[in-house]
């Protein structure tokens, strides 16, 4: 009896898988979108927090009254909390697929209103009020890092290690230690 000849040889077989698994590829690439932007509406209450940090610290360095070593240690805060808006902004812009010059994003916060009239501006907040906004926006902060990953992680829990540091260090009762 004759010997049947394959029909199938390896070399087809092998030839077949890879055909077919470079057809699954390129099948799998042409189904998906765009992958859609991550939100950043998260991102906006922080923002808006170290911008009223920022201008609540400058107004308490400026009172009458304060021990230098409290004016300086409030100056800081004040410049910690602005870079971590600069830093929310930047990332809001990113993620949104714009990008924003340094001053853009902090010309709103800056621009105080003006007196109007012979009303007297309002009195310095207290270092209470500073510190007390500061432990708010630890706690936010660390609330949100739970809900983020990857850099936003990051960012959200440096700035709640920053603002836990400024209350609990820096404006500690009875002045930082410098």
């Amino acid at each position: 009896m004759p010997r049947a000849v394959p029909v199938v040889n390896r070399r087809g077989v092998l030839a077949g898988g890879a055909a077919l698994a470079a057809l699954g590829v390129v099948v799998s690439a042409c189904g998906e979108s765009t992958p859609k932007p991550p939100a950043v509406d998260e991102l906006l209450a922080p923002l808006e927090q170290a911008r009223r940090d920022s201008a609540l610290a400058s107004a308490a360095a400026a009172a009458i009254g304060n021990p230098p070593q409290v004016a300086a240690a409030l100056t800081v805060v004040a410049s910690q909390r602005g870079a971590h808006a600069r830093a929310l902004a930047t990332e809001i812009a990113r993620a949104a697929g714009k990008l924003v010059s340094a001053t853009s994003e902090t010309s709103s916060s800056s621009a105080s209103p003006s007196p109007t009239g012979t009303e007297p501006p309002p009195p310095p907040p207290p270092v209470s009020d500073v510190v007390d906004s500061l432990r708010k926006s630890a706690e936010d902060a660390n609330r949100l890092v739970a809900s983020v990953s990857g850099y936003r992680a990051g960012l959200l829990a440096s700035i709640a290690a920053s603002c836990t540091a400024s209350y609990t260090v820096a404006l500690m009762p009875g002045g930082p230690s410098i």
